[in-house]
């Protein structure tokens, strides 16, 4: 995942989803960081296809329009508040299983403390690939079409990997 980030991580987390090739896409996070630090993004995307054509979504203005198209659209805005609802609650239960911070907050997707406002479409996509029933997370990803990149560039950090475990493994001695 360290190298799907270009960074380390600060915060321990569990793997939550995994694209069609079996690399991390999104991972759940502990609502603190290794430094004590609160963390308000309970499932951050990791995937570097995903991170890279969501950031194009939202550089073209397509978080306005989703968020017109919540005031809109009564199915999709009932929906919306459900999985911030879900969102809330499962971040609340994390701050409770660790033992740490706040769990009276309401911490909704991306970080948010207003339900309605949308923020952050890799935030929104972690979350729908976890919950694959949110319907604002489907309208995103039938924008971007093909959810995986077509040519397992993960999978090219696997030779280098080996690379450079042989490269620091002792050999036999001589």
């Amino acid at each position: 995942m360290a190298r799907q980030l270009k960074r380390q991580p600060a915060i321990k987390f569990q793997i939550a989803a995994k694209c069609a090739y079996g690399w991390p896409a999104v991972v759940r996070n502990l609502p603190v960081t290794s430094y004590g630090e609160p963390n308000p993004n309970l499932y951050y995307l990791t995937c570097p296809w995903l991170r890279r054509e969501l950031a194009r979504l939202e550089d073209s203005g397509y978080i306005d329009k989703l968020q017109r198209l919540l005031i809109s659209d009564q199915q999709l805005d009932s929906d919306t508040k459900r999985a911030q609802k879900q969102h809330a609650e499962e971040y609340r239960a994390a701050v409770r299983s660790c033992g740490e911070g706040d769990d009276k907050v309401q911490n909704y997707i991306a970080g948010s403390g207003q339900p309605r406002l949308l923020k952050c479409l890799h935030a929104q996509m972690a979350f729908y690939l976890v919950h694959q029933d949110y319907l604002l997370g489907r309208a995103i990803a039938e924008k971007i079409g093909n959810l995986w990149c077509p040519d397992k560039r993960c999978s090219s950090w696997m030779a280098e990997i080996k690379m450079e475990s042989m490269m620091t493994e002792p050999g036999p001695p001589r």
